[in-house]
């Protein structure tokens, strides 16, 4: 079932018992002011029967009916009737009856008449009459309240059945229109084709929930459309990148089954074999950790890391591969807090910083890397300082795309991935990444994180 129509026939339901309390209570409150307008005009009749009475007007008894199948009666203090108006028969005055009604208490009552449909009501109350008991009694059918109830029966019922048809109509009217929106979303959606993963829903107020929820799915159209994108640029760049080192390995390959003679020659081709097939198994490597990052996106994951011990876990790391690497790293005094945490992925932040570091010392020969970490304003900046060949000119603004490599890093191993993958991790975190000539020669990476920051106890 359609969600407007749930909402149909919950309102429907909803007001139909709205409608039938108001009704209830509508017809209760008028059948309860009838009877008392009723037992009123009775009592009023059964006063004047008692001036009568004691007057003695017996002439009047003609005049005094004037309700339908109105009795009256005039009994003595044994209860005995001394006369009565048009006595139907329709209610036994026991013994009972007298006994509950002392001098100068009145009672209501009411009875079935003698007509099924006829619900008769009554008025008695006694009297002192020179020394004696009487007792006055009056019953009448109430026709033309009861006539009067039924018909507001009918028109409650009738009203009520109005109501809610008229409700019904306009409930299933507006909701097409209020669902129009959505099914114009509806019929967009159906249109896309799986290869377009350009199309957006469209929608007038971003501010409703219509637009809230194309928003939210544009929004996911989005994130897939990036997911796409990336794996699309994976595919191209891991077909792209590894026809160079496949096609190398199979060169050398064939030239070994071709020309070499001897075992050395052959041990020479293995070499250069091997060398290449490293070269592929750090290529994809990297396409790997580059889809990684690209791909995460869970904040929650991230832990607080103490930035100082981050990089000085990165320095003894490389030094374990480069020993003869030498660093000169400069961090706040203690008095300034050195205490200096980052929220952030470990292994991610470690990779960045290794790929900056490995880069200093590739295109500085090995000279010696300065590491210097301050901080200012709940942010912390490292700077990784080399001496090295610095920034080509033309390709300063290129630094960042994958795969390429400037025109002054000819014949240094490299595939243009380290940089684009250290940028990405940085921006998960929040950060940036700069790139600065030195003065003399070199270049400074400039890393700014988003810090916690500790004052030393």
């Amino acid at each position: 079932m359609l969600i407007r129509h749930k909402l149909v026939i919950l309102f429907l339901i909803s007001s139909g018992i709205l409608l039938m309390l108001f009704s209830v209570y509508i017809y209760i409150a008028s059948s309860t002011s009838r009877t008392n307008i009723f037992l009123e005009r009775i009592k009023q009749k059964a006063l004047d029967t008692r001036e009568i009475y004691e007057l003695h007007d017996r002439v009047a008894e003609k005049v005094i009916i004037s309700l339908p199948e109105q009795s009256e009666y005039v009994f003595d203090e044994h209860g005995k009737e001394i006369f009565g108006i048009n006595d139907v028969g329709d209610y036994a005055f026991d013994e009972s009856f007298f006994k509950s009604l002392p001098v100068g208490k009145e009672i209501y009552f009411s009875f079935q008449g003698n007509q099924p449909q006829n619900y008769k009501e009554g008025y008695a109350f006694s009297f002192d009459q020179d020394g004696k008991k009487r007792t006055i009694a009056i019953t009448a059918y109430n026709k033309s309240g009861f006539d009067q109830m039924e018909s507001l029966a009918q028109n409650l019922v009738a009203g009520n059945l109005f109501f809610l048809i008229a409700a019904a109509i306009a409930a299933f009217t507006f909701s097409s229109l209020l669902f129009r929106p959505i099914n114009d979303l509806v019929h967009e959606v159906e249109t896309i084709e799986a290869h377009d993963l350009k199309f957006r829903l469209s929608y007038q107020n971003p501010k409703n929930e219509i637009g809230i929820v194309a928003g939210a799915f544009n929004r996911v159209l989005d994130r897939v459309q990036s997911l796409m994108d990336s794996q699309k640029s994976f595919i191209s760049y891991a077909s792209h990148e590894l026809r160079t080192p496949l096609a190398a390995i199979a060169g050398i390959l064939e030239t070994s089954i071709n020309y070499d003679k001897d075992k050395d020659a052959m041990s020479e081709s293995l070499k250069a074999a091997q060398h290449e097939i490293q070269r592929a198994t750090i290529l994809v490597n990297g396409l790997l950790q580059l889809a990684k990052i690209e791909s995460a996106t869970e904040r929650e994951e991230m832990v607080r890391l103490n930035i100082i011990d981050l990089l000085l876990d990165v320095i003894s790391f490389y030094k374990l591969k480069n020993p003869l690497q030498e660093f000169a790293f400069d961090m706040p005094e203690p008095s300034q807090g050195n205490y200096i945490e980052v929220n952030g992925f470990p292994q991610f932040l470690r990779t960045a910083f290794v790929n900056l570091i490995d880069n200093a010392s590739k295109y500085s020969f090995h000279k010696k890397i300065n590491i210097k970490l301050t901080n200012q304003d709940n942010k912390i900046k490292i700077s990784v300082i080399d001496k090295g060949i610095g920034i080509d000119d033309d390709g300063e603004h290129q630094l960042f795309d994958v795969f390429y490599r400037g025109k002054n890093v000819a014949g240094i191993d490299g595939f243009g991935l380290g940089l684009p993958f250290t940028q990405k991790i940085i921006a998960l975190h929040g950060g940036e990444i700069r790139l600065i000539p030195n003065e003399s020669s070199g270049m400074t990476a400039e890393v700014i994180l988003p810090a916690i920051i500790e004052k030393a106890s």
